[in-house]
């Protein structure tokens, strides 16, 4: 979806006009497979977090090679986006002083988490593979601003009428301090680490 997304859609008249597998491209593969290894390394570092023993050892192994293969992935997708939309092309090398700020952040991240590993500190990877995640993502957004649905629709053509947004506006504003209470207690709930041997049976 991500890959999809960074290339477009053949759109005529704001019909699309592709057939069933334009998705499945190389560019779209390797994102996806980008996307996987940086989940299973967000999942390892939640381990060392969460975790102790053969575990927290197994995934405190598994950390820095998923990082270098998220890295190098991300690279690759990287210097391939700009020759896949005009429009990063333009946004990344118009806005070159303030458009890399958000990938050095990304590196940033990237650096601390490898050094929170060999420090075999347990909280730090979980939070520097986050930072990685956000400012990935936030250079996505940067990349294609304001066009939020491709190939040109920005995120104002693609708004409700204000009606719809104030009424969805009071709807949240009763539903969001339910859910930020339910996850508060939930996190309250499984606090700690899951020891070697404690289970549910």
């Amino acid at each position: 979806m991500v890959g999809s997304y960074i290339q477009g859609f053949a759109v005529e008249d704001f019909v699309y006009v592709g057939g069933a597998l334009d998705w499945l491209t190389p560019f779209t593969i390797l994102t996806g497979l980008g996307l996987m290894t940086g989940y299973a390394l967000l999942g390892a570092t939640w381990l060392i977090l969460k975790s102790e023993g053969h575990v927290q050892e197994w995934a405190y192994r598994i950390t820095p090679a998923l990082l270098v293969a998220v890295l190098v992935v991300f690279a690759v997708i990287s210097l391939w986006t700009p020759f896949v939309d005009p429009l990063v092309w333009a946004r990344w090398f118009d806005n070159i002083q303030l458009i890399w700020v958000l990938p050095a952040l990304a590196l940033t991240c990237a650096v601390w988490l490898w050094s929170a590993v060999r420090r075999r500190s347990e909280g730090q990877p979980f939070i520097a593979t986050l930072g990685m995640f956000i400012f990935t993502y936030l250079g996505l957004v940067a990349s294609k601003w304001p066009v939020i649905v491709p190939p040109n629709y920005t995120i104002w053509d693609a708004a409700s009428a204000p009606e719809s947004q104030l009424f969805l506006l009071i709807g949240m504003l009763f539903v969001i301090p339910i859910v930020l209470a339910y996850t508060t207690w939930t996190y309250w709930v499984f606090r700690g680490k899951v020891k070697v041997g404690e289970g549910y049976h």
